[in-house]
């Protein structure tokens, strides 16, 4: 008898071949049989009118503290996610010494936008190394798979402490990185992850660690990675520096022999063609035998934000400064008929390219504080500027500071012209995902990438095949990384399996809930279409709804894959 069988929906297998209808067996954690299933089994899901494919696998996500008190890993796990990557960025929970604890929650606190509060309470410290920390992780009950980097930042400040944002390291401490980069991988990590994004800064202000890095650190410890022969490099530059060190990641893939992700190619709209040489040069990166893959998304980034918590400047050094400073120090400042001259050059009249596009057409005010200014809900800058007859960031600053910076603002740089990104996703060298699950709590939530690829770009653009979108969400991760038993919908392998419906997939907008600990607020995305989430044999997800189990487990590069066994529900 099978534990489960998923009876007559069209099987999207993640070759990229076409579909077909069958039925799909599972025993003992593991795809059985493809084909006509007649034998009983514990549980039958009717599957007629539906896609039946291989879980997606998020290659870039910050849940590495999420789990601890969201084992579930929501709202990944109601998009069809089965298998997540954490640690990207150079950001990781491991290794760390117990005096070093505060000063790495700090990489979280501003890069990712994680709260402090719920950092510092909801953290069970007790691991030292890389495989401690995975072993805690094993005692929860994951609803997804989990696979972890080696982080840069927690390497470079357990070997250097506070020095880590201060010099570059010496030859002796760079051999005692490359130590905990072997010990890391040896433990099961699938690569390491560095950052040079120079706008990631820690919550006093101060570099994140791998940002003080020489090249030479950070091609030794990639080339770590080489020496085991399996994982992968990831890389985050931002968006258009990225651009610049093609080359770079070329060089490392080259040199280690393993496959470099790099961050990232998207539309932006401050430099709206940027996309195409990069492309190009991605193709002749694979021309010549580099397999460094870029990364990208099917969804806008979306930002919301308000003046006492803003991000979205940080390239531009008199706002940054500001971010900094005590609200009634920033209010003031405000004010200041010179600051508000160097805010217009650098936000509206520079001409260079930056992550915010200062398209203030594109600044929406999403939420006001004062009832009296409802009206202008849902409308830009521009038009607030245009009505008021005023300069449009004296119109800003004047509009918040009335508001006492409480205004909640919304902007996109990112993927807004939709044939650009047709084409960045349709390329056979970029590789989807970017949810950042787990970071920007407050500001944005890209969980739906998944569902927005295969409900807008699939089935309302024809943007490509619905084959070719489940490859790129399944085989395509899994090839990159090496996951030998996962990605592909087969007899003996893994039984990781979304149903979904082709006709209404999609994702619903982010809604924002104070379901964190201490109840500080997130943005949560549900799902449309997504019938059924199975991992590891068991059915996590029922139209939505999490059945009970816990499935998940922590995957470890070059162990075993065996699938647990556990209840189907």
């Amino acid at each position: 008898m099978y534990d489960l069988v998923v009876k007559g929906g069209r099987i999207y297998d993640g070759s990229g071949l076409p579909a077909f209808t069958a039925d799909v067996a599972v025993r003992d954690g593991r795809i059985a049989a493809i084909g006509r299933v007649d034998e009983a089994a514990h549980r039958a899901l009717d599957a007629d009118g539906l896609a039946v494919a291989p879980g997606f696998i998020d290659p870039h996500t910050h849940l590495d503290a999420q789990l601890f008190w969201d084992p579930l890993a929501s709202s990944s796990n109601e998009h069809g996610v089965t298998t997540v990557v954490m640690g990207n960025c150079g950001l990781t929970l491991t290794p760390c010494k117990p005096a070093d604890r505060d000063l790495l929650v700090g990489t979280f606190v501003r890069v990712e936008g994680m709260p402090r509060k719920v950092l510092e309470t909801s953290i069970p410290w007790g691991w030292t190394t890389h495989g401690e920390y995975l072993e805690a992780l094993e005692r929860l009950p994951l609803g997804l798979n989990v696979m972890t980097f080696v982080g840069h930042c927690a390497v470079r400040q357990y070997v250097l402490g506070e020095e880590s944002v201060e010099r570059e390291a010496t030859e002796a401490e760079i051999g005692q990185m490359e130590a905990l980069v072997r010990d890391g991988m040896a433990a099961g990590a699938f690569g390491f992850s560095t950052n040079r994004n120079d706008r990631h800064f820690r919550e006093d202000g101060r570099p994140i660690p791998s940002n003080v890095a020489s090249r030479e650190e950070i091609d030794r410890l990639c080339a770590v990675v080489g020496e085991f022969q399996r994982g992968a490099v990831q890389f985050s530059h931002g968006g258009f520096k990225a651009a610049d060190h093609i080359d770079w990641y070329n060089a490392v893939a080259e040199t280690s022999r393993r496959p470099v992700i790099w961050q990232s190619i998207t539309h932006r709209w401050s430099a709206p063609d940027m996309w195409r040489q990069m492309l190009a040069d991605t193709a002749a990166s694979f021309r010549r035998g580099a397999p460094a893959y870029p990364l990208t998304t099917a969804r806008r980034f979306v930002n919301r934000w308000t003046l006492k918590n803003a991000q979205v400047f940080d390239e531009m050094p008199t706002f940054r400064d500001l971010m900094f400073q005590p609200l009634e120090v920033r209010r003031q400042a405000f004010q200041d008929p010179e600051v508000r001259r160097k805010l217009t050059w650098e936000a509206v009249e520079d001409k260079r390219p930056s992550t915010f596009s200062r398209r203030w057409d594109l600044v929406y005010i999403r939420e006001v504080a004062r009832p009296e200014h409802r009206a202008w809900e849902g409308r830009s800058v521009a038009e607030l500027a245009a009505a008021a007859g005023k300069p449009v960031l004296d119109a800003f600053l004047d509009f918040a500071l009335e508001e006492d910076l409480d205004t909640v603002f919304e902007s996109s740089n990112v993927q807004g012209d939709d044939e650009a990104v047709a084409e960045i996703l349709r390329s056979p060298y970029v590789l989807i995902g970017q949810s950042d699950a787990g970071a920007h709590l407050a500001y944005d939530a890209g969980f739906g990438y998944c569902t927005q690829l295969l409900g807008y770009y699939v089935r309302e653009r024809q943007a490509m095949p619905l084959e070719e979108a489940v490859r790129k969400l399944t085989f395509m991760p899994a090839s990159i990384f090496g996951l030998a038993d996962r990605g592909l919908a087969r007899p003996g392998f893994a039984a990781d399996l979304v149903v979904f419906d082709p006709a209404t997939v999609g994702p619903e907008p982010p809604e924002l809930v104070h379901d964190l600990p201490a109840s500080e607020p997130r943005y949560v995305q549900h799902a449309r279409g997504i019938h059924y989430t199975i991992v590891n044999g068991a059915v996590l997800m029922d139209h939505g709804q999490h059945t009970g189990a816990s499935p998940g487990r922590v995957l470890r590069c070059g162990a075993p894959s065996a699938a647990v066994v556990g209840s189907v529900i």
